[in-house]
């Protein structure tokens, strides 16, 4: 017979229960920017992907060691820093008179900018239930 466990503290500096799926997106975020720097078009744009590439591989291996409310709050800024990305660099084409930027129109460029959004909505919610979690604690 095991003993329930209780959920995840939601102090400041304690552990967090990460749900696998919010591990999963922002590997496969990382993976979609890894993409956009091969097929980003321009050169900035290119170094753009790599940088939110590696950014999000260093937020893996975050979120794997140590998995405390402020790596899953700057998991959801890294997020919001994909959308941005993508809405700058379209917007940043447009306004030029120029073409949009090859790759960012395309497969590679929507799902960062789907994955990215959803990276945004699960660690608001995994922070949500952490902080609701410590409410109910006496």
């Amino acid at each position: 017979m095991s003993v329930p466990t209780p959920p995840g503290p939601a102090l400041p500096g304690a552990a967090l229960q990460l749900p696998k799926l919010l591990l999963g997106l922002v590997a496969a975020a990382a993976v979609a920017h890894g993409g956009l720097a091969v097929v980003g078009g321009v050169l900035w744009a290119q170094v753009l992907s790599a940088v939110l590439c590696a950014a999000g591989l260093v937020a893996v291996a975050y979120l794997v060691a140590r998995p405390v409310p402020h790596v899953v709050l700057g998991t959801a800024v890294l997020g919001m820093l994909g959308v941005a990305s993508f809405l700058g660099v379209l917007g940043a084409a447009l306004a030029t008179g120029g073409h949009p930027v090859s790759g960012w129109v395309g497969p590679w460029g929507i799902a960062a900018v789907i994955l990215d959004s959803s990276v945004v909505r699960i660690a608001a919610a995994v922070l949500r239930r952490a902080e609701n979690a410590g409410r109910a604690r006496p």
